[in-house]
C-alpha cells in the first residue's frame, strides 16, 4: 500500500515508518500538524515540542511533507470513543489527510500508537471517515524491547523534553536514547517510568533513521525550564548532511539492511524448542486422552428433576435476563441478515434493548462464500463500539441462511459506552482495534476484539491470521491454533492487563477435520487446563481457516470450582464438566452424549442430558442453552420436541447449531449452558 506517514519529529512516528516498510509497503509522503504561534501546544493528541525541526524532513525522507497548523482545541476527550465534533484537534488531522489523499493517492496511514487508546481511537475515526487503513505496527509492544529495537536499527533520537521523577533538564536533554536506555531502565525499577515516554515522561526528535538520504545535525538549541523539573529544547538550527545512499537504493532495501523484522518474523515466539515441545505433548497426550476415553466419577441420573411445561406448538424461548442485566437471545434466522437482524431488534425492544446493548453475536451462516453480502447486511445495524463476532458455516436447514444467537447487556440504572463515555465499575466496554499491528488482528468489520461487562470478558472468534498482513498463517492447523490462542491470550490481557488466557472460563473450537481436533485440544491445554471447551467441525471458516476460537474469561477467576462428572444409561454414555464462581454469579457446563447408534439417542435420552445440564447450570437463574448436534445423525424435529418437554418457559434461550461432527467418531450431541 502506498502511506501516509503523521510524523511528529518523535522516535515512534519515525520507527513505525519503518515497520511500515518492513511490511512491504511504500512511504510516499509525510503529514505533520504544528501550533501556531507557541512551542508547545497544550494538546491530548499531538506531540508538538521540536515542531520547528520537522520542515527538514521532507529534504531528509525525500518525499513531499504536508502540514497544517492546529486550529482546535481538546474539546471531545471521551476515551472511548470519538464522534466527529466541529473546532475539535482530531478535525484538523481529518482535513491533513483528505488532502493527503487527494494529492497523493495513499491508501493508508502510519502512526505511533503505541498504548494510548485515546490516540488509537481517535486516528482509527478519522482513516474510517477518508476509506484509509490505519497502520500502527508498534501497538501493544513490550516498551523495554521495542526501544532495544529502536537503538539497534540504527534510529538516532535525542530527548528533547524531560517531565518525569529522574529525568533533569539539564541533565539528560539533548542525549540520544542509545545512550538512555540504560539509565531509564534503572528508573523503571525505581520510579516506574515508562521507558518509551508514554506517560508523557519525555519526548523525543529523531536525527536519523534507515529510510533517510540525509542526516539531520542540531547546531543551536535552546534550553526551555518550567517548574517541576520539567523542560524542553527549542531547536535553532539544524542542517542536513548527506548520507552515502544512492538513489536507487528502495526504502525496503535500507529497512531490511537494518534488520528489521517482516510480520512474519513476529512469530517466532510460538517456536518452542523441539525438545520442550515433545515433552509437553507426551505428558498432555497422556492426561487428555484419560479424559477423553473415562469418566473420572459415576452419578446416577435421577429422571426428571426439572419438572416440565405443556408443550406448546414451538419454541418460545425468545429472551431472558439475569438479575446481572445480561440478556441471552436465539435463535434468529432467515434468508437474508437483515431479515433475521430485524427480528432481533424487534425482539431486544420487549426487553427496552438496542443492538447496540449486545456483547455477542454468532453468526452462522449456511455458505461461507455469502459472507460478504451478509456482511454488507449486518454492518448496517453496527456502528461504534459494536460487539464481539464469531461466523461460521454450518448445515442450516435449507430455507435458512443465516441464524444469529446473542447476548446483550444492559442496567437501566447504569450506563455503557455507546450511551455515554463515563465508566462504572460494571459497565459495558469494548476494545475495537482497527489499525494494523503485529499484536492481534485488526478488527476493520463491524465487530470488537473482545467487550467486558464486570469481570466478564467475550473475546470474538479468532483465527491464524498474521496481525501484520491479515493473512492465514501457513504451517497447518497446529500453527494456526497455537498463533488464535496466542491472540485470545492477548486480546484479554489488553482488556485486563493481570489477566490472560488462563483466565478463560468456557469456549468453542471451531475446525474443519475431525482429526484436527486433538491438535487444537492440546494447544488449549498447553495454556489454560480448567477451561471447558466444545470441540466441533464445520464444513468452512472464514479466510478457508482450519481452526478458529470463540472463548469468554472471567478475569477474577482465582476463586472458580471446577467439576466433572458423568454415567451411562443403556448405549449412551454422558459426560459432563462445569466451572463455576465462588459465588454461583457465572456458571458454565458442557455435557456430552455419546453412542455408536443414533437410534440409542431417543427423545426420552435426549430430554434426560438437557435436564441433567439445566440441573448442573442451577435452574434458579436464567442462562443461554445451545445444542450442538451432528446433521445427519439426530433429527432437528426430534431435538425440538425434546427441549419443549426438558426446558421451562421462561428459564434459558435455546440455540440449535447443526454441525459435521462433534468431538470424536462418536459423539451426537453436545449441549452448553452459559450464564454469566
Amino acid at each position: 500500500m502506498r502511506v501516509v506517514g503523521l510524523v511528529s519529529g518523535g522516535k515512534d512516528s519515525c520507527y513505525n515508518l519503518l515497520q511500515c516498510v518492513a511490511a512491504g509497503h511504500q512511504v510516499v509522503a509525510l503529514a505533520n500538524l504544528a501550533p501556531s504561534c507557541v512551542d508547545e501546544l497544550d494538546s491530548y493528541m499531538y506531540q508538538s515540542v521540536g515542531h520547528m525541526g520537522v520542515a527538514v524532513y521532507a529534504e531528509a525522507v525525500g518525499i513531499p511533507l504536508f502540514r497544517r497548523v492546529i486550529q482546535g482545541t481538546s474539546l471531545n476527550t471521551a476515551t472511548i470513543s470519538y464522534k466527529p465534533t466541529e473546532g475539535d484537534e482530531v478535525e484538523d488531522l481529518f482535513y491533513l489527510l483528505k488532502e493527503v489523499k487527494a494529492k497523493c493517492c495513499v491508501d493508508a496511514v502510519s502512526v505511533g500508537a503505541v498504548l494510548s487508546d485515546y490516540q488509537r481511537v481517535r486516528v482509527e475515526n478519522v482513516c474510517s471517515r477518508l476509506g484509509l487503513v490505519c497502520l500502527a505496527f508498534m501497538w501493544q509492544r513490550d516498551q523495554s524491547e521495542l526501544l532495544q529495537e529502536m537503538v539497534e536499527c540504527g534510529l538516532d533520537a535525542i530527548i528533547i523534553k524531560v517531565a518525569a521523577i529522574g529525568l533533569e533538564p539539564r541533565k539528560h536533554l539533548g542525549k540520544s536514547i542509545s545512550q538512555m536506555v540504560s539509565y531509564l531502565e534503572k528508573m523503571k525499577e525505581k520510579y516506574r517510568l515508562n521507558v518509551c515516554g508514554e506517560g508523557g515522561e519525555y519526548e523525543t526528535f529523531t536525527l536519523d533513521c534507515p529510510i533517510f538520504r540525509k542526516r539531520i545535525v542540531v547546531r543551536e538549541t535552546e534550553l526551555v525550564e518550567t517548574t517541576g523539573d520539567v523542560g524542553y529544547l527549542n531547536l535553532k538550527s539544524l542542517e542536513l548532511v548527506d548520507k552515502e545512499i544512492g538513489d536507487e537504493v528502495s526504502q525496503l532495501e535500507l529497512v531490511k539492511a537494518a534488520g528489521l523484522r517482516g510480520p512474519e518474523e513476529f512469530l517466532c515466539d510460538l517456536k518452542l524448542a523441539e525438545e520442550e515441545q515433545q515433552a509437553e505433548d507426551q505428558a498432555k497426550e497422556s492426561h487428555i486422552e484419560d479424559a477423553d476415553t473415562s469418566i473420572t466419577s459415576y452419578e446416577p441420573f435421577e429422571g426428571d428433576v426439572v419438572s416440565s411445561p405443556e408443550v406448546p406448538d414451538d419454541l418460545h424461548f425468545s429472551v431472558v435476563r439475569t438479575i446481572t442485566g445480561f440478556t441471552f437471545a436465539g435463535s434468529f434466522s432467515g434468508h437474508t441478515a437483515e431479515e433475521a437482524l430485524m427480528k432481533l431488534k424487534e425482539c431486544l425492544l420487549g426487553e427496552e434493548m438496542e443492538l447496540h446493548h449486545l456483547v455477542c453475536v454468532k453468526m452462522y451462516v449456511q455458505d461461507i462464500n455469502d459472507y460478504v453480502q451478509l456482511n454488507a447486511q449486518y454492518i448496517k445495524y453496527f456502528s461504534s463500539n459494536p460487539p464481539v463476532r464469531v461466523c461460521v458455516e454450518v448445515p442450516l436447514p435449507s430455507d435458512v441462511r443465516v441464524q444469529f444467537d446473542v447476548s446483550g447487556w444492559r442496567q437501566s440504572h447504569m450506563t455503557t459506552d455507546e450511551d455515554e463515555n463515563t465508566l462504572h465499575p460494571t459497565s459495558r466496554t469494548t476494545m475495537h482495534v482497527q489499525g494494523i499491528s503485529h499484536w492481534a488482528p485488526a478488527n476493520i468489520g463491524p465487530y470488537s476484539q473482545a467487550v467486558k461487562v464486570g469481570s466478564v470478558v467475550v473475546v470474538a472468534g479468532m483465527i491464524g491470521l498474521v496481525p501484520g498482513t491479515l493473512q492465514v498463517v501457513t504451517g497447518g492447523v497446529e500453527v494456526q491454533a497455537r498463533l488464535a490462542l496466542r491472540h485470545v491470550s492477548r486480546v484479554i490481557t489488553a482488556v485486563a492487563s493481570s489477566s490472560d488466557i488462563r483466565a478463560v472460563v468456557q469456549g468453542v473450537c471451531f475446525v474443519t477435520r475431525l482429526s484436527d481436533i486433538g491438535v487444537a485440544r492440546r494447544m488449549m491445554a498447553r495454556l489454560s487446563e480448567s477451561q471447558i471447551s466444545t470441540y466441533v467441525v464445520v464444513p468452512g471458516l472464514p479466510r478457508a481457516a482450519l481452526v478458529e476460537w470463540q472463548t469468554w474469561a472471567c478475569v477474577e477467576n482465582d476463586k472458580f470450582e471446577y467439576e466433572e462428572k458423568g454415567y451411562t444409561r443403556g448405549n449412551v454414555s454422558v459426560r459432563l464438566r462445569r466451572r463455576w464462581y465462588h459465588d454461583n454469579s457465572v456458571c458454565a457446563v458442557n455435557t456430552t452424549a455419546s453412542c455408536f447408534s443414533p437410534d440409542d439417542l431417543s427423545c426420552e435420552m435426549i430430554k434426560e442430558v438437557i435436564q441433567y445440564t439445566i440441573t448442573k447450570a442451577d435452574t434458579a437463574m436464567p442462562f443461554g442453552l445451545t445444542l450442538f448436534y451432528r446433521s445427519g445423525g439426530l433429527s432437528r424435529s426430534l431435538l425440538q420436541q425434546a427441549l419443549v418437554e426438558a426446558v421451562p418457559r421462561g428459564l434459558a434461550t435455546i440455540s440449535l447449531v447443526p454441525v459435521l461432527a462433534l468431538e470424536d467418531n462418536h459423539t451426537l450431541l453436545t449441549v452448553t449452558a452459559t450464564r454469566y
